[in-house]
């Protein structure tokens, strides 16, 4: 049998309001790694929380968090970090044009603001401790120089008018890799870093190529990956550029696309 390697993102691709894992798509995924293929999250959330989306799944799952920056390869952790110089920068510019931004380590985060980071969504979700996060309050730039060498990425969060000079200015002045999820983001990540650097590296690592490697995808974050594979799958609800990117187009998170698009390349039956 021929092994494939199989990634998905997590918000707005495999699972419906950031929360909910239909059965279908359990189901399916549960038989995909019966077959002997590899289920991988790879996801612009940070680990605890990308590993909270494989707990859902169950079964022997990997993760691909922070846009590719940290990633588990065989039983290892490989991250990569951000450099003092552009902690220094990135928080600078992204408060200099009113925005928020959250830096991220493997297992804890440090936000601006006064709001603590996704506590409504763990609080909806039910499925994880909002302490199991380590949210800590940056009280200023003086924290940033203790930071260099832990923090994997970064999230801007404000105006798509306002994120989009930060995207700018950071461009300019920096070079970061720069994506984003949605128009309300901007993920800050290190340079020549992204979900197909990551995926690259499995590749290698398992001896499993591109032309056995299915991608899903429904942001602008997850185009470098779209590259990476023969199979790459844009949800019905994806970002028109992803779609135009894309090997197929299946139907949206909320209609269990990756499942309805698994259950035909594989054909599996109940």
């Amino acid at each position: 049998m021929t092994t494939y390697l199989i990634f998905s993102d997590v918000d707005g691709t495999l699972m419906i309001n950031h929360t909910q894992l239909t059965d279908l798509t359990k189901q399916t995924l549960h038989q995909v790694m019966t077959l002997g293929h590899q289920f991988y999250i790879a996801s612009g959330r940070m680990l605890p929380l990308a590993r909270e989306a494989a707990n859902q799944v169950g079964g022997p799952v990997k993760v691909i968090a922070a846009n590719g920056a940290t990633f588990e390869q065989n039983n290892e952790l490989v991250t990569t970090y951000l450099t003092a110089e552009q902690l220094d920068k990135s928080y600078e510019i992204a408060l200099g044009y009113n925005c928020k931004i959250f830096f991220f380590e493997t297992n804890r985060l440090y936000y601006t603001g006064d709001e603590v980071p996704y506590a409504k969504y763990a609080a909806k979700a039910n499925v994880f401790n909002m302490a199991d996060l380590h949210s800590l309050p940056l009280i200023g730039p003086e924290m940033l120089p203790n930071l260099a060498g832990h923090v994997t990425n970064a999230i801007a969060y404000g105006q798509p008018a306002d994120l989009n000079l930060v995207r700018i200015a950071l461009a300019r002045q920096t070079n970061l890799n720069l994506a984003s999820s949605n128009d309300n983001n901007l993920e800050i990540i290190p340079h020549g870093i992204d979900k197909a650097t990551a995926i690259s590296a499995i590749q290698s690592a398992t001896g499993i190529d591109r032309d056995h490697t299915i991608v899903f995808g429904d942001g602008l974050n997850d185009l470098g990956m779209f590259k990476v594979a023969k199979y790459s799958v844009a949800m019905g609800n994806a970002d028109d550029v992803l779609k135009e990117a894309a090997h197929a187009i299946t139907l949206p998170n909320t209609q269990d696309g990756v499942a309805v698009y698994l259950r035909d390349f594989f054909n599996l039956t109940d």
